[in-house]
């Protein structure tokens, strides 16, 4: 089974979700724009365009603490973050010194699992403009359970073909609850959010983002 090395850096400023875009782009400025990995842009496209490809650093809010992750291949762009001879970092008009406390890489297993396992899913940014409309046309919790099930099941895989997996096999996975729906704020666009728990004969990696926004800590699985 693949093992796909994921690095987890922290740091020991308090930061709440909603500054995740804003820490984003300090830690961008700080390591410079050159640096495309950090934030996906295309620097030789005319307007810095987007790479059209799954996001391998994500910044998070974990534990209220601010953590980027470095997944697989991108692991070796930490290095740029190393080099920094300090971290005062500035964010929503607030000066923190974030001190970096500490990084570990481990290997994981991505792929099929003999049995469901459980996961949550917080501030899943699901649904496109289509697949919105869908759903608010869609009566009944079953019925939009099994949509969000068909997105997010595009999501997993989206992340699979990031990190340079193919699924054999078809794998099964079940909504087993709707938590919480919100309006949060994204790029400027309200956006409708959701926190779920779900089940699926998969192993995946902790913390990793799915769907929409997971550079800005939306999506994160727990």
């Amino acid at each position: 089974m693949p093992l796909i090395p994921i690095m987890r850096v922290d740091f020991d400023a308090d930061i709440s979700p909603a500054e995740v875009p804003a820490f984003r782009g300090a830690v961008i400025e700080k390591v410079g724009v050159e640096q495309e990995a950090f934030h996906n842009h295309n620097n030789e496209e005319e307007g810095n365009g987007y790479h059209y490809r799954y996001p391998l650093i994500q910044y998070k809010a974990l534990e209220g603490r601010p953590a980027i992750l470095f997944i697989g291949d991108a692991v070796q762009e930490a290095r740029h973050l190393f080099r920094q001879p300090d971290w005062e970092l500035s964010f929503t008009r607030r000066r923190i010194r974030a001190r970096l406390v500490g990084s570990q890489t481990r290997e994981y297993e991505v792929g099929p699992a003999p049995a469901p396992r459980p996961y949550r899913l917080r501030r899943w940014l699901a649904l496109n403009q289509d697949n919105h409309r869908r759903f608010q046309e869609t009566r009944g919790l079953a019925g939009q359970a099994r949509l969000l099930e068909r997105v997010l099941a595009g999501h997993i895989l989206g992340f699979a073909s990031g990190v340079g997996i193919r699924f054999e096999q078809r794998f099964e996975l079940s909504i087993t609850a709707i938590e919480q729906q919100r309006i949060r704020s994204f790029e400027g666009v309200k956006s409708l959010t959701f926190d779920v728990r779900f089940e699926a004969n998969l192993l995946l990696p902790p913390f990793v983002g799915l769907g929409k926004g997971v550079t800005q800590g939306f999506g994160v699985l727990g």
